[in-house]
């Protein structure tokens, strides 16, 4: 596939790293110079220097080859403006998609939608991080946890206390102790993600992620040795765009939300969009003022949504001592992310990698029906479904001990006939099986060409 990605900010150069990876061809177009030499001198693609809004410049990247153009830069209006751009001089089957802050859509009913725009989609960070934090928040143990497969499959990344049965065995002795259809299929420790085999040992403090069904939530918590409780009461942290839209998903599901904000007009506004939230104007930031609130108002789990990161991790590991039962911090440095988990905070949600998976389910395309990436693109777990006729025969035939399927790459789970089980070597899959795969990135175009 051949990609254009026009922005070369965290978002954008985060995600052609990934392509790139992956073996796609890339170009990226960046205005600012120090940006684009650095790029170009550190990515193997083609970096050009200029404007995305200029057809020379779209031009120049190879927009009338392109299968896909991403316009992520800081500001809505060059993003849809560069897609327009692209949709007229690319060719018929060019995808364009733009990242659109939120706040553009906070007049409801009068918001453009992608189609109105020619666009194929518009992607909201804003909503992204949202959706990410609800998934955590719906998790009632202690880490994160992601649905799959319309709802059919969770993630769980599951902190492991001491007190857990799942530490010291190794995952094949686990096997028996775990529930029915269940596996572990990533481990993060403190060098990162690795996909386990069965002679791997969990420890404490690593964050195990298991494919389990719904019904299996309670008693892996259980097994995890940490509390399990369900979210009535959310504190959120800072109303800005994120904020605004975490609420307005709580108030959907008639849940109780708190929210701080210091700036009196944010407040006002929030206070007139949100009518089952309780809007407080008030410095989030200042651990006192936290700390009264915690207190007062038995809070389940607090959310904070600075942009400042180190503010975010301090307050989230205070509103931890607390008692704040669960706490999710927002978050895009990788080190103090994972210092935040280390020193007990439940969930880092980082914009970068909320927005990179939002991306890269328009990348995908084929066998591919949605992705997951995990940690700093350590891994993916991805959904693809068994073609009517793969390109390799093998693949519906023979048992998966006698494929050669890719090195770094691990079937999770099968769904057929909406039925969740997990494979052995001797399952033969079928064709229409969607399979949860989880896999390195060096091992992820091998996959989508085995399941073409």
């Amino acid at each position: 596939m051949y990609v254009v990605i026009v922005g070369a900010g965290e978002v954008g150069s985060h995600v052609a790293r990934i392509l790139v990876d992956e073996g796609h061809e890339v170009a990226v177009v960046e205005l600012e110079e120090r940006l684009a030499r650095r790029l170009d001198s550190t990515l193997n693609a083609l970096v050009v220097h200029g404007s995305g809004v200029s057809p020379v410049v779209l031009q120049r990247a190879g927009v009338e080859k392109a299968d896909l153009l991403l316009a992520v830069t800081a500001v809505d209006e060059v993003n849809l403006i560069a897609c327009m751009t692209a949709r007229k001089y690319g060719g018929s089957g060019l995808r364009v998609v733009a990242r659109v802050r939120q706040s553009q859509q906070v007049a409801g009913d009068l918001s453009l939608s992608a189609q109105d725009l020619g666009l194929d989609a518009l992607i909201s960070p804003e909503e992204a991080i949202a959706n990410s934090t609800m998934e955590i928040l719906h998790y009632g143990g202690t880490g994160e946890m992601r649905e799959m497969a319309g709802g059919k499959l969770v993630l769980i990344g599951m902190a492991l206390g001491a007190d857990s049965p799942l530490v010291h065995e190794t995952l094949a002795e686990l096997r028996s102790d775990l529930p029915s259809e269940s596996l572990v299929v990533a481990v993060h420790g403190h060098e990162g993600v690795r996909i386990p085999t069965g002679a791997d040992r969990l420890q404490v403090d690593e964050r195990a992620f298991i494919l389990t069904t719904p019904q299996n939530l309670t008693e892996l918590t259980i097994l995890s040795g940490q509390p399990w409780y369900y979210v009535q009461r959310t504190l959120i942290v800072g109303c800005g765009d994120t904020g605004l839209a975490l609420a307005r998903k709580l108030e959907s599901e008639k849940l109780t939300s708190t929210i701080i904000e210091k700036d009196q007009d944010r407040a006002e506004l929030a206070a007139g969009l949100l009518p089952r939230s309780l809007v407080l104007l008030g410095d989030g930031s200042d651990p006192e003022f936290l700390r009264n609130r915690i207190e007062e108002g038995q809070i389940d789990a607090v959310v904070v949504l600075l942009e400042d990161p180190e503010k975010s991790v301090l307050l989230g590991i205070f509103a931890k001592s607390l008692g704040a039962r669960k706490v999710i911090v927002r978050c895009d440095k990788p080190a103090y992310g994972q210092l935040a988990s280390e020193l007990g905070i439940d969930a880092v949600i980082s914009p970068k990698r909320a927005m990179t998976d939002a991306i890269l389910r328009y990348v995908r395309r084929g066998a591919v029906k949605s992705t997951l990436v995990l940690g700093e693109h350590d891994a993916e777990v991805i959904e693809l479904r068994v073609p009517d006729r793969p390109a390799e025969p093998d693949l519906v035939e023979k048992a998966l001990k006698d494929l050669s399927f890719p090195k770094g790459a691990l079937i999770g789970a099968v769904i057929r006939n909406g039925k969740v089980f997990i494979p052995s070597g001797a399952t033969v899959l079928r064709p229409g099986d969607d399979l949860l795969v989880v896999c390195r990135p060096e091992a992820l175009r091998k996959i989508e060409e085995l399941l073409a």
